[in-house]
Formats: structure tokens, C-alpha cells, sequence
């Protein structure tokens, strides 16, 4: 079931980093914030993850998920290469038996190309500044299973306005998880606030401090959607004959037959969707719509 309004949360935040995976070394932003990125914030402000360790708890699936419909690109920015320190290891000294690592040794200096808000005419800092607007997707019919279909709805329609309630209590006390961050961690979002009516068309600043309408039509290019997590789910089966259920500690595919060793087979992970072509209408890029309880993906 999915919520009926969607929630709209406006971010700001001085620098962006939202990494293209093609340049592997090398550190380089997309123009835009991609829907993994927003996913993300919201999830910092409020997150109930699907899964649970537990199996009894795992077979209904109880928790919500966000999803993406619409991207506002208030102020998009504009690239600046930095040049920036990054440690590097084998493995995180927070293991058993691994080697610990030096702020001085595993030091390197590599180039990044990150979005920043630049200045105003004034040279005061501007922000970047986005829209997000999504909605809370929760499993029909939670609930016990001895109780009758209606009554398990009704529960399902309050666990999703709880969630709603607590989502737009928190975002409006500015409370959260973790700090949100646009793309990587040390690009923290500045400040969220909820936008009870988004507009239909984006207002942008301009050069000379003022605003101006949004072009009707913006193409950004190809962008990363996000990550498909159904092959983790069904490679950690519910196990209802027992009170705990830890995780797979083979994360190979079962499907993988071929006559290789264990390390060489294919490696049960995440997928990645299709990527979102990045077209905007005044500053709107339509990720998904909404079509009553379900969500169908754009092109």
C-alpha cells in the first residue's frame, strides 16, 4: 500500500558529490542529484528497513521503503574540480586479525570534480538547492495471520500513517538518524524542510539576485536510479522453525553450476536498474508515477 500525498522535502547544502561509477578512481559528480541520493536522505531522516534479522519477523516483510517520484532542481550548481586527501586500506582495522593503517603512510591525493553552489553577484555563498518528492510503500495486510482480511487491512492503513506522521514530525524538528548528505558522507545537507505545496513550475535565482521561471525542457543526461535488493532478500531465507535466523555466510548464487571454485563463482549482490534519463519540465525530473497502489518506473 502506498501513501495517497506524496511527501515533498526541500535540502540545501553547500557541495554534492554524486559519484558517475564509470570514472573509477577519479571522483566525478553527476550534474544532478540522482533518486539513490535522495532515497538516502529521506532514509536518514527516517528509515524502518524490510528486512529483519529475526525470520519470524521476516516473512511479512514488515517495514516501508521509499520511492522516488519527482526531482525539483531548484539550484543545480555547477562542477569545481578539488583536489583532497583520501586514505586508503587493505581492511578496516575494526576486524579481527587485520592490520591497522596509518594517516600518514596510506595517504593519496586524488582530483574531484563536485557540484558546488558558487556565489551571488554580491559574493555571498549559495546553496544547492533540490526538491524531493517520494512517497512510503508498506506490505498489504500486516498483521497476524489468524485475523480476518479487513482487520489486517485496517492495520496495514495505520502502520502507514504512522510512519507518514513520524516522517513529518521528525523532518519538521529537523531530527534524523544520521546526518543526511548529498552523495557522499562529507557533504552533509545543511538544512531540510517539508514544502506543503510544491510548485509547478521551479523558481531559480538568478545571476543578479532575483528569480526567474525554470526552462520548459532540460536534458541532464543519463543518471544512476538506484539499486534492486531482490537477489539479498531471497538468498537469506525465512526460517520459521527457529527463533533466529543469522545471515548466509555463502553469498554465492545457487543458480551459479559451474565447475570453479567457491571464491571464483558469481557473487550474490545488489542489481542496478536501468539508468533515468534526466529529462526536466521547469525544473521537474519525473522519476516514477504513481497509479494507485502501484509505482511504475519512468523510462
Amino acid at each position: 500500500m502506498l501513501s495517497k500525498q506524496p511527501i515533498c522535502l526541500r535540502v540545501k547544502g553547500p557541495f554534492a558529490c554524486f559519484t558517475r561509477p564509470e570514472f573509477h578512481v577519479e571522483r566525478v559528480s553527476y550534474p544532478i542529484i540522482t533518486p539513490s541520493a535522495a532515497r538516502g536522505i529521506l532514509e536518514a531522516i527516517l528509515m524502518k528497513p524490510v528486512e529483519k534479522p529475526e525470520s519470524l519477523k521476516r516473512h511479512n516483510r514488515a517495514g516501508f521503503r521509499w520511492h522516488i517520484l519527482r526531482l525539483g532542481i531548484v539550484w543545480p550548481g555547477r562542477l569545481t574540480p578539488i583536489l583532497r586527501n583520501e586514505l586508503g586500506y587493505d581492511v578496516h582495522p575494526s576486524y579481527g586479525n587485520a592490520r591497522g593503517y596509518s594517516v600518514f603512510d596510506e595517504r593519496a591525493q586524488r582530483s574531484s570534480l563536485i557540484l558546488s553552489g558558487g556565489v551571488d553577484s554580491q559574493g555571498n555563498r549559495r546553496m544547492l538547492e533540490y526538491l524531493i518528492e517520494a512517497c512510503i510503500e508498506v506490505e498489504d495486510e500486516l498483521g497476524p495471520a489468524g485475523r480476518t482480511k479487513s482487520d489486517r487491512r485496517w492495520n496495514t492503513v495505520q502502520v502507514l500513517a504512522k510512519y507518514e506522521h513520524m516522517f513529518r514530525r521528525r523532518a519538521v524538528a529537523g531530527q534524523c538518524c544520521y546526518q543526511p548528505f548529498f552523495g557522499c558522507r562529507e557533504f552533509s545537507v545543511a538544512e531540510w524542510n517539508l514544502e506543503p505545496d510544491p510548485p509547478q513550475r521551479i523558481i531559480r535565482p538568478s545571476a543578479e539576485s532575483q528569480t526567474h521561471e525554470a526552462p520548459e525542457f532540460e536534458d541532464f543526461g543519463a543518471v544512476f536510479r538506484d539499486f534492486n535488493f531482490t537477489p539479498i532478500w531471497d538468498h537469506w531465507p525465512a526460517e520459521k522453525e527457529s527463533a533466529f535466523s543469522p545471515r548466509p555466510r555463502n553469498w554465492t548464487d545457487p543458480n551459479d553450476h559451474r565447475d570453479v571454485p567457491e571464491a571464483d563463482k558469481l557473487r550474490v549482490r545488489p542489481q542496478a536498474l536501468r539508468p533515468l534519463n534526466a529529462r526536466a519540465q521547469y525544473g521537474w525530473i519525473v522519476v516514477a508515477r504513481k497509479d494507485g497502489n502501484q509505482i511504475i518506473p519512468e523510462p
